[in-house]
């Protein structure tokens, strides 16, 4: 009978312990990348902001006519070397907000519930959080979702987008609408002026 030798036991143990190492710390190093993309950090909400964006420059530059009446304006446009977000916001009657958005819906298509919400507390690094806002995806009641690309509907208000928008509209008290348009390119967006 052939005796094995313990060096080569030890061999193997030592393989079979670096490779669970290994495995161990390509796991960590996924969940660290994984909280990090769920829950990112301070200083990382605050990265790659302009400056000098104006609800009335960002209605333009997305290609949105907001009605004269809206109130509580709000824009923002975070920039990156991959990604650009626009951010545009706003408040309108609810009747007024349906009729802002009639236009934007594709022929045969609605806004619709949000089947499928986020947990309350939940924020982008690129999203209305940066405005003050709650982010739109986390809402349930009162919450209706669409979207559309330029081109989407034959009316004037479809033609003039620019990018292709999530629009969001929640009625958040009642007869009270807030309007949330975000739009993401990633070709460069133009910048405000200085």
């Amino acid at each position: 009978m052939k005796r094995e030798q313990p060096w080569r036991r030890r061999l193997v143990v030592g393989a079979w312990v670096f490779s669970g190492l290994c495995v161990l710390g390509i796991l960590g190093t996924a969940l660290m990348v994984m909280y990090g993309l769920r829950y990112p950090a301070e200083d990382e909400k605050k990265c790659c902001w302009e400056q000098n964006v104006t609800p009335e420059w960002m209605a333009r530059t997305m290609g949105f006519q907001v009605p004269e009446t809206a109130t509580d304006r709000r824009a923002g446009l975070h920039t990156n070397a991959q990604y650009d977000v626009a951010l545009l916001a706003f408040t309108l009657p609810t009747a007024e907000a349906d009729r802002f958005l009639e236009p934007l819906q594709p022929e045969g298509t609605q806004l619709v519930r949000n089947a499928h919400p986020r947990k309350p507390g939940y924020t982008r690094a690129d999203g209305f959080s940066h405005l003050g806002l709650p982010e739109p995806e986390t809402f349930v009641e009162g919450m209706r979702i669409g979207g559309l690309c330029r081109g989407d509907t034959k009316t004037p208000q479809g033609q003039a987008v620019q990018f292709c928008t999530d629009i969001y509209a929640h009625e958040f008290q009642p007869g009270i609408t807030r309007i949330y348009l975000s739009a993401g390119s990633d070709a460069a967006m133009s910048k405000p002026p200085a």
